[in-house]
């Protein structure tokens, strides 16, 4: 008679992994809540601060700066791709080297586009990865992104702009790299380094 505890030791040890997975990612999820509830509240504070102080020329600019990030952060938990909208969100709470902001004109729903969101997700994070292979090179120095989400007519445009210390030769390879990794709807529109500075755009095709 064929015994079945191994089998049962296997589905034992996945639901355990999987418990263990879990526990991390809300972990993770946890983290990033009191990260961003800590922002907020240093805003609050300087807000109040300033009607303490009663400085009062000072709250306009304030305003449309909160105003500002309310639009950015609104567009961004509209993506309509938990794991992406996860990543950058963690990006910017975990990676002290880079200082990251998230640029959209207007509402983009990519879960509703005609787009791989897997290999979506990869794209954004193999530049992203680079820039933060990059900058842990320069611990010293001053890093910052800019990634950019546009929708045109049948295209999704990607824009990165990278400025901080770099090594030309190193980087060109890293970026030379993810070029290779190309997909028949992807167009590689823009891409060009100065000194410090690296400028990124990616057009991801739509069937329309």
């Amino acid at each position: 008679m064929t015994s079945k505890r191994p089998d049962n030791g296997r589905q034992v040890e996945n639901t355990l992994n999987a418990q263990v997975r879990d526990t991390e990612q809300n972990e993770r999820f946890i983290r990033l809540l009191n990260h961003y509830r800590h922002d907020w509240m240093n805003e609050i504070q300087v807000l109040f601060g300033y009607v303490k102080l009663k400085k009062y020329d000072k709250l306009e600019d304030l305003m449309e700066k909160i105003k500002d990030k309310i639009q950015r952060e609104s567009y961004l938990a509209k993506l309509g791709v938990p794991e992406l909208v996860i990543y950058l969100l963690a990006f910017q709470a975990e990676v002290k080297e880079i200082a990251l902001r998230i640029s959209m004109e207007q509402e983009i729903r990519v879960n509703e586009l005609s787009v791989d969101t897997n290999r979506l997700l990869g794209l954004v994070a193999d530049i992203m990865e680079a820039c933060k292979e990059n900058a842990r090179l320069f611990p010293y120095a001053e890093h910052a992104l800019n990634v950019s989400f546009a929708q045109e007519a049948d295209r999704l445009v990607l824009g990165f702009e990278y400025s901080g210390e770099m090594e030309s030769a190193r980087w060109s390879s890293l970026i030379g790299r993810l070029r290779q990794k190309q997909e028949t709807d992807e167009v590689w529109e823009h891409v060009e380094s100065d000194h410090n500075q690296s400028a990124i755009r990616v057009a991801l095709l739509l069937n329309t």
